[in-house]
């Protein structure tokens, strides 16, 4: 099992244990095939899972949280429906999903939180 965070639209933040195969599961929350993508908001090994054709599905929900770690407002390109963050290790080819310990999983979880509680602050 392989712990990772998934933050959806709706700013949602949760822990959820993926069984093996691993990029199945992930991608039964993001909703299709998976893409790893490196958020700049977070140092490496992390990284984000979203779905590979999100930007496709027209019905998918901006996801503020998953784009402001990716840097959207730096590139451009957002960050839709579900995400979940864990950490990519290897290198090449055999590079694969790893979860997040107990500690990294809190310190994530913390980031995600700080951002909604920064966004919804500058609301008022």
């Amino acid at each position: 099992m392989a712990k990772g965070i998934v933050i959806t639209p709706d700013n949602l933040i949760s822990e959820q244990e993926f069984p093996e195969p691993v990029y199945d599961t992930v991608g039964k929350v993001v909703g299709g095939w998976v893409e790893v993508v490196r958020p700049e908001g977070l140092a490496r090994p992390f990284c984000m899972c979203v779905d590979e054709a999100g930007l496709l599905r027209e019905k998918l929900e901006f996801n503020l949280i998953g784009s402001i770690l990716y840097g959207t407002g730096v590139h451009g390109h957002p960050i839709v429906g579900a995400v979940v963050l864990m950490k990519e290790v290897g290198d090449g080819e055999n590079r694969h999903l790893a979860g997040l310990s107990p500690e990294k999983a809190r310190a994530v979880r913390n980031v995600a939180e700080f951002i909604i509680k920064t966004v919804n602050a500058r609301k008022r």
